[in-house]
């Protein structure tokens, strides 16, 4: 069975959909709960992966959020060792900054659910390969460079930098984790933020999960499994 490190910033932010691909597969996710006050394992040892959430934080904002270094030194001690890594929002941005790119404020708030465009270099990749253009949801101010080496896999109109691997490490801005399950969850304490951004919000997001949510909880499925599968062929090349 293997055993993953998911990291959970933001209390609502858990697995999500993901986790009915770890629950099929098998796999055992271990979470710290950093919104808990769990603390950050030393390394990487005991586990064969890691997985990142998302969260309200700003990546690089240590000053209110001193586990963000740290949370970045070990997604790149994970990335080091050849053991794969999943960030999905925060945790992509938070992978980025461990693998020594910038992250930075956008200006502006991609909401809703928003076409990526996989990259010519996605076509080999081992998780994108195959994937057309998909509509998956986005919720985020900020955004991250590309890495020095990475391949950028994925793309949207406004922001461009939406999904990329380095390595075995894949960092997703897009919350492809998100059903309608999850997105209730995390309106029950964001609601007027959204009213806030924007108006129409609470009147359309129903008709959106009803046009968009099947293919997205496709593309999760298919990225999740195929994310287990490098996760398993690392642990049978290391037995």
């Amino acid at each position: 069975m293997a055993r993953i490190l998911t990291i959970q910033f933001w209390q609502t932010c858990h697995l999500g959909e993901i986790s009915q691909t770890f629950a099929r597969r098998g796999a055992e996710a271990d979470y710290c709960r950093i919104d808990d006050g769990h603390s950050l394992p030393d390394g990487h040892e005991e586990w064969d992966g890691l997985v990142m959430m998302g969260g309200a934080q700003y990546a690089e904002d240590d000053a209110q959020h001193p586990y963000l270094g740290p949370s970045a030194d070990l997604a790149r001690a994970f990335h080091d060792a050849g053991k794969p890594v999943l960030g999905v929002c925060l945790g992509s941005q938070v992978l980025a900054r461990g693998l020594g790119a910038r992250v930075r404020k956008q200006g502006w708030t991609e909401l809703g659910f928003t076409e990526l465009t996989p990259t010519a270099a996605a076509k080999e990749d081992p998780l994108i390969g195959g994937v057309g253009p998909t509509r998956l949801m986005q919720y985020h101010e900020d955004t991250f460079d590309l890495p020095d080496g990475a391949v950028h896999l994925m793309t949207g109109t406004r922001c461009p930098n939406q999904a990329y691997r380095s390595g075995a490490s894949y960092g997703f801005q897009c919350h492809f984790e998100v059903s309608t399950r999850l997105w209730q969850e995390w309106m029950s304490s964001m609601s007027e933020t959204l009213k806030a951004l924007d108006p129409s919000y609470h009147a359309n997001w129903q008709k959106d999960f009803a046009s968009y949510e099947a293919d997205s909880v496709a593309f999760c499925e298919r990225i999740s499994d195929r994310w287990l599968d490098l996760v398993e062929q690392r642990v049978a090349q290391a037995a």
